[in-house]
Order: structure tokens, then C-alpha cells, then sequence
């Protein structure tokens, strides 16, 4: 396992095949011009600001987002203590209670999910029929805020070890054997997804931003350059990140690194997640905004 110290360069929820869980690096103004730019062979549309795409829903104090299997939007609330179910169309279908701070999730089967509780520093497998929960991973809380965002990929759990700086796996199904470390000295990591090679992508609410790491070998290297992301989704080679630090959401073609910005001005940029058309719904924390954001 290869450890790795925070960078100082300047500076996405993946279903495992259950749910479909940038102004780029030039001037302001070349940035913001009216044309479609390329990324390789993939073309992203314009920038955009947030305020300017079509509103989804608006959940108070909306953190993170999930779309599930059936194209309903789990959205949590941390501050709030809430998880929120949507349907397709963006309205209420049910509110559920939970008292530890709920935070990332991710969709295990038609009537369950992970659910990352930060304020007790665990994963629960929660019901989402009852809205009851059972307690599955326990991590070591250490006065740093507790777990973030979760991730997935076949037959593993990703679970970014926010408190620690570690990213660990733990194996599918649920109760069939514990958290294994992967990879330290992350940081802060908050959300981490499969690139589709073995390697895993791992948001950090530090500098670079956005790591990749390889998990057979503990390597991590930065995968692009942010002071702050939340959330990361990866399709067809372009990992979409919601960037805190920049409040924005951005495109990073993983094989040059090339960044592209697609949305702008977002205050508190957190959840993340693509549905099944490939749209994405991004949230802004500070207005409680989900809105619907096109990719590359």
C-alpha cells in the first residue's frame, strides 16, 4: 500500500448496473463564449450557469443524490436529518427521519440501500420502503467529520473513510465481510466511483481535488486539479465532478486531464448523479436547487 501526503497543486453516486448513480482551463471570456467545445472526440455543450437550467425540485438543505433503478431521486438532508424519495417528475413521494446526519448512498437492491451517516461515522443498510436501517459498516470516529459520500462497483462497496483520509472496500452483499484499506492519506476523500480499468476515481475536499487510485496497489495520483470536489461520476472515459472549491460542475476527459467546465456559479456545489437519458442532476446545497445539467 503506497501512502500518499496531500499535493499542493493548485486547484463524482455510481449504481454497480442498479441505478445511473467545466469553464474549461482558459480566460473568462474565451471560456463563456456561445460555441460547443471538444473534448477529444466528445463535444460538451456551452457553459452554463445554474441558475439557468431547467429546476428539477428544490429540497431545503439538499446534500447528496441518488437516482434509483426505477428513476425515483433519494436526496439527503444533512442538516435537516431527512432523506427525501422523488419520483421521476421531481415531486415528494416520501420523507423518511434519520437522526444521524445522512449523507451519501447508494442502491444495493429494489428495496434497499447504503446509507452513509456522518454524524456516527457508519453505513446502514436502509429500507427504502420502512425507512428503517441496520447497522452494517462502523468506522473509527475521530473528531473529523464522519463519512461523506459512498460509491459502488460489482461486488465491492466503496467507502471513502472522510475522518481517517482512507479509502476502504468493503464486500457485497452486506454483512459479508468487513472494510479493507485501499489506499491513505487522501485527505478528506468524500465519494469515490470505478473508472471502468481497475482503477478507482476519489473526490477530496483538498487539493488536487480529484485522485485516482490504483486499489492493488495503494498508488494514488491526482486525476485532475480542483481545491475542492464533492462528488464524481464517470461515462465513456469523462469523470463529471461537482467542484466545490470553483462551484461548479465540471468534465475531465481522463486521458489527457483536460478540464471543461459546464456549469457555473453554483454556491454550494454537492450532489451528483446521472439518469438513465444521461442527464445529471446537480444540487446546490445553499438554495436547496436540484437542476437538470447536460454532459459531453
Amino acid at each position: 500500500m503506497v501512502t500518499r501526503g496531500r499535493l499542493r497543486a493548485a486547484v463524482l453516486p455510481a449504481l454497480a448496473g442498479l441505478a445511473l448513480s467545466a469553464i474549461s482551463c482558459t480566460a473568462p471570456g474565451v471560456a463563456a463564449a456561445a460555441r460547443t467545445r471538444a473534448l477529444g472526440q466528445t463535444a460538451c455543450p456551452v457553459t452554463r450557469s445554474f441558475g439557468s437550467l431547467p429546476l428539477f425540485a428544490h429540497v431545503t438543505n439538499a446534500d447528496d443524490v441518488m437516482v434509483a433503478s426505477n428513476g425515483n431521486v433519494w436526496v439527503s438532508n444533512v442538516g435537516d436529518h431527512q432523506v427525501t424519495e422523488l419520483s421521476p417528475a421531481g415531486t415528494v413521494v416520501h420523507v423518511f427521519t434519520d437522526n444521524q446526519n445522512p449523507e451519501g448512498m447508494v442502491q444495493l437492491s429494489s428495496s434497499t440501500m447504503a446509507l452513509a451517516n456522518q454524524e456516527s461515522d457508519q453505513v446502514v443498510v436502509f429500507n427504502t420502503t420502512t425507512g428503517h436501517s441496520k447497522l452494517w459498516v462502523q468506522l473509527t470516529p475521530n473528531g473529523n467529520l464522519g463519512v461523506d459520500g459512498i460509491g459502488v462497483e460489482p461486488g465491492m462497496l466503496l467507502l471513502p473513510d472522510a475522518a481517517q483520509g482512507n479509502l476502504d472496500t468493503v464486500p457485497l452483499p452486506p454483512f459479508s465481510g468487513g472494510p479493507v484499506t485501499v489506499a491513505t492519506g487522501l485527505g478528506r476523500p468524500v465519494d469515490a466511483t470505478p473508472v471502468g480499468d481497475g482503477t478507482l476515481l476519489v473526490s477530496v475536499e483538498n487539493p488536487p481535488g480529484l485522485d485516482r487510485v490504483n486499489p492493488a496497489t495503494g498508488a494514488v495520483t491526482p486525476a485532475a486539479h480542483f481545491s475542492s470536489t464533492d462528488d464524481v461520476v464517470v461515462r465513456n472515459g469523462i469523470a463529471y465532478v461537482a467542484d466545490i472549491g470553483g462551484g461548479t460542475m465540471s468534465a475531465v476527459t481522463l486521458s489527457s486531464g483536460m478540464v471543461n467546465t459546464l456549469v457555473t456559479g453554483i454556491k454550494d456545489a454537492q450532489g451528483l448523479a446521472m439518469r438513465a437519458d444521461g442527464t445529471f442532476l446537480v444540487v446546490d446545497e445553499s438554495s436547496g436547487d436540484i437542476r437538470v445539467a447536460t454532459g459531453c
